[in-house]
């Protein structure tokens, strides 16, 4: 979400951030998401899809629109990911560790890592180490849409 968020802010009239946190379902989400890309602007689903049944909808989707499909994977190690929500505060639905640590638990057991055979145009792997600061300014929103790009299929 923190990366969605400066996407968002540092690529404005580019991008759209398209958030069930914040939407409330997912029906809400995909509504969002084919509205702005009727606009011609691109999508930035912020949505925990953890398999390939979930994020196949938003490559329905995309192709309904003829639109490329890229994928960032945060491939951050659960353990990080628990530190980070020990210390985070206003989420829209998760209101305290206990809660956060229990979805993070069934959220990791059952991720599976995006495949190219899914549907994808570029899938681009991003570590912790990548980028070790919790903000992003448009020069390194910048670089990883460039790394993006560049990347293989």
């Amino acid at each position: 979400s923190t990366f969605a968020q400066a996407l968002e802010q540092h690529q404005p009239g580019t991008f759209r951030r398209c958030n069930q946190d914040d939407l409330g379902n997912r029906r809400r989400v995909e509504a969002l998401a084919r509205q702005t890309l009727q606009l011609g602007l691109s999508v930035c689903i912020d949505r925990t899809n953890f398999d390939a049944q979930q994020r196949a909808h938003w490559i329905r989707i995309a192709r309904d629109f003829s639109a490329t499909v890229r994928v960032l994977v945060f491939d951050t190690p659960v353990q990080v990911c628990l530190e980070r929500l020990r210390t985070r505060t206003g989420h829209p639905t998760i209101k305290d560790f206990e809660q956060a640590s229990m979805v993070l638990d069934r959220f990791h057991s059952d991720f599976r890592y995006p495949e190219l055979s899914e549907g994808y145009d570029k899938i681009l792997y991003l570590k912790p180490s990548d980028h070790p600061s919790s903000h992003w300014l448009a020069e390194e929103i910048e670089g990883v849409l460039t790394r993006l790009e560049k990347s293989e299929p």
